[in-house]
């Protein structure tokens, strides 16, 4: 397997963890380094590895089921350092509720001699914006 490959089921391990509601995934996935950053869609810049696994464990304590879809995923690694960009198609059930949404998401990995290890996620829901006809603007 290529550090690339490697990287990239890192990066499904992190969204298996998300749809299984799994702390202990998460535990696995996430760096233990000091460095560790998360950004929820809507939420405040979340620091440091305990406050980014209980973050977690507030999304999973919630009644809500979600699978993710990932699409356009892209990977690179740069020495030590793999970045993964996608959109998460996230789809939501609470009980007869059900929604989807869309998240733009980078992941940054970190190589730790062994294993890729999360050390940042940040998630920003997608602005659907119409096409329309008429002048296109640039801004200088």
């Amino acid at each position: 397997m290529t550090r690339k490959d490697a990287l990239l089921y890192q990066n499904a391990r992190f969204y298996e963890a998300f749809e299984l509601s799994s702390v202990e995934m998460m535990e696995e996935i996430w760096s233990d380094s000091s460095a560790v950053r998360c950004i929820h869609p809507g939420w405040s810049i979340v620091e440091g590895r305990n406050a980014v696994l209980e973050s977690w464990q507030r999304i999973f304590e919630g009644e809500v089921h979600m699978k993710v879809t990932l699409l356009n995923v892209r990977a690179d690694v740069y020495g030590n350092i793999g970045v993964v960009v996608l959109q998460e198609e996230v789809h939501y059930t609470s009980g007869k509720l059900s929604n989807t949404g869309s998240v733009m998401a980078t992941n940054i990995f970190e190589h730790d001699g062994k294993n890729w290890k999360l050390i940042h996620h940040h998630g920003s829901p997608t602005v659907v914006v119409e096409e329309q006809e008429g002048e296109n603007f640039r801004y200088n």
